[in-house]
């Protein structure tokens, strides 16, 4: 299986994709947009070579602490247009899960574009994910809900007590360590039928 694929796209063409997710960035070079957007685990790369403008060869990079950045793809060849814009695309199908990737483009001798940030949330075997994990402030509880229907979840202290609950019709929660004592509390996250989907535990501080 090809690890990852670059796809020359026409003008018509280029954005036109079903997004989950979306991220933008600038360079102050020869780039007119420089985007990413994640879907089904994947994060696509899209970038606009201004018209006029050529560079020799385009690295990618990837890195999770915007310090140490690895090389992910190295397109060669002489790229861009000198009568019109030309947009681009990449995949990477292994971005590094549960952390913000961090994305920039070497664009042959004009330098590096700014980096761009998209955070990659795989729910799992559990069912749900919670980012960041202990909260210390606030955070999101992820699960799955494709079709984004109206799910509650319910929050319970050691004593099995009911001590605050919420709704949403995305597929993430919004806590916020205000609303609870510092501690370990279970939850559970149903439809609006009652019928519980998912258990779990989550801590504030």
């Amino acid at each position: 299986m090809i690890r990852n694929l670059v796809v020359k796209l026409c003008i018509l063409y280029h954005f036109s994709f079903f997004l989950l997710s979306n991220v933008f960035g600038q360079d102050v070079s020869i780039l007119n947009n420089f985007n990413a957007f994640e879907a089904e685990g994947r994060v696509t790369l899209n970038w606009v070579i201004k018209s006029g403008s050529t560079c020799n060869g385009i690295t990618i990079f990837r890195s999770v602490d915007e310090v140490n950045f690895e090389v992910i793809g190295d397109i060669h060849g002489v790229y861009g247009n000198l009568s019109q814009p030309e947009p681009y695309s990449f995949v990477d199908v292994n971005p590094v899960k549960n952390a913000i990737n961090c994305y920039k483009l070497e664009l042959g001798n004009y330098g590096f574009s700014e980096s761009i940030k998209i955070e990659i949330i795989d729910i799992g075997s559990s069912g749900y994910q919670i980012r960041p994990h202990p909260i210390t402030s606030t955070g999101k509880i992820f699960f799955n809900n494709k079709q984004l229907s109206s799910h509650q979840i319910t929050f319970y202290n050691a004593e099995g007590k009911v001590v605050y609950g919420s709704f949403t019709e995305q597929d993430f929660f919004e806590v916020n360590s205000v609303d609870f004592s510092s501690g370990l509390y279970f939850f559970d996250i149903s439809n609006l039928a009652g019928n519980a989907s998912i258990t779990g535990k989550i801590v504030f501080r």
